[in-house]
């Protein structure tokens, strides 16, 4: 007994005097987010995962990440003429010899689309590269991210948009703007997209996303019916049915038509830059895409530190392999997007072959009114702290 009381007695110390239960113990402080996590938080808002802060949109150069078209059937005169048609734009080489010849002095517009999973943050390397003034003294992590980035001179404003189609619109509304893409094999971009977002169940991930697809088809159609033309921006984050084609005809379809793709054939043949991210996986290929990136953007040959195009891909995600009968189903359901990639390809090799013919003047700084600003994204100075090269930040 006397040996039974001692083992209780000690028990009874050790609870009393033991750690305490989780709910009064003491919680670790909250700590300031980490330079890598700010860099991972400005990665998310610019595919669109987040909102932006309002700080960080320009009221000169951006839209309203929400614009009235998606919320209300209700459009003035001028924004009825302003929203997608599904018709075919004549091709005008004379505006993209003049949009290089406005973006040389730095008074025109730089219009990125970035298209998901199919190099796009290459795009936007090269962009901050060229519009960000490289920095003059080495900065912390923490200092670059939290400060905008100064403009070099004699460069254009430049917008990247992630996640909406692109209004065909625009090439009417704003002729001096550069436009910029690339473009990758359509397969291959729904797999990178698949091992990026899931990995595992590819027959419910595909399907989710198809219904989320028609259901957005659908809103369109029913915009379209109140209000007599499609919503002026089109908001378009994932696809995995002919997703090129959408973004370049404007207009949120599924299944996808003739008629929309045959827009998107003229809306891509009108734009100044279209590359193919599968011809920068070599030194020639990359040589050959910033040719047409310099022809379209140039710099001063003085100027410190020129953009260039990184050698390995970036943000590729989890490495998978998909079988033969997934990679069969993805085929089947971009018909559309094949097509649209394979004249993407004969374009840009024209583009590479051909020259900037002769620009008539015109007046660069004439700029159409604000409430028709279609072009909404994320200005590149935003981004200088985290996709310009470390060896260009220390250059004095």
């Amino acid at each position: 007994m006397d040996l039974l009381w001692c083992v209780l007695m000690a028990l009874a110390a050790s609870q009393e005097h033991g750690r305490r239960p989780l709910h009064e113990r003491r919680r670790r402080p909250v700590r300031d987010k980490t330079a890598r996590q700010q860099a991972a938080a400005a990665r998310a808002r610019a595919r669109g995962y987040i909102d932006a802060p309002a700080a960080l949109q320009s009221e000169e150069d951006l839209s309203p990440e929400a614009p009235a078209a998606e919320v209300t059937t209700t459009l003035t005169e001028a924004q009825r003429k302003a929203t997608p048609t599904l018709r075919k734009l004549p091709a005008d080489d004379q505006r993209r010899y003049c949009s290089a010849a406005c973006a040389s002095e730095g008074k025109g517009t730089i219009y990125a689309q970035h298209l998901r999973k199919a190099g796009g943050t290459l795009l936007r390397q090269y962009l901050a590269r060229y519009r960000c003034k490289p920095f003059d003294t080495i900065l912390s992590k923490r200092e670059r991210l939290a400060q905008r980035g100064v403009p070099r001179p004699k460069t254009s404003r430049t917008v990247i948009q992630a996640d909406r189609a692109f209004n065909p619109q625009n090439l009417r509304l704003r002729p001096n703007a550069v436009y910029v893409t690339i473009l990758r094999d359509p397969v291959a971009r729904v797999a990178s997209a698949f091992f990026a977002d899931d990995g595992i169940h590819f027959d419910s991930w595909l399907d989710g996303i198809q219904r989320a697809s028609q259901k957005r088809s659908k809103d369109a159609e029913a915009f379209h019916d109140d209000s007599g033309g499609w919503p002026l921006s089109q908001k378009i984050h994932e696809e995995v049915s002919n997703y090129y084609v959408q973004v370049f005809s404007g207009v949120a379809s599924h299944p996808v038509t003739q008629r929309h793709y045959d827009a998107a054939v003229s809306t891509l043949s009108n734009f100044d830059v279209v590359l193919i991210l599968e011809h920068l996986g070599t030194p020639d290929g990359r040589k050959e895409a910033m040719s047409l990136l310099a022809r379209a953007l140039p710099l001063p040959s003085i100027a410190r530190c020129p953009p260039s195009i990184r050698p390995r891909p970036v943000n590729s995600g989890r490495k998978g392999v998909l079988t033969e009968v997934q990679k069969r189903r993805i085929a089947d359901l971009n018909g559309y997007d094949l097509k649209l990639y394979d004249h993407a390809v004969n374009l840009m090799n024209a583009r590479i072959a051909a020259s900037l013919g002769d620009c008539v003047p015109r007046n660069c700084s004439s700029t159409p009114d604000e409430s028709l600003n279609l072009l909404q994204g994320e200005d590149a100075l935003e981004s200088c702290g985290r996709l310009i090269p470390r060896k260009c930040r220390r250059d004095a």
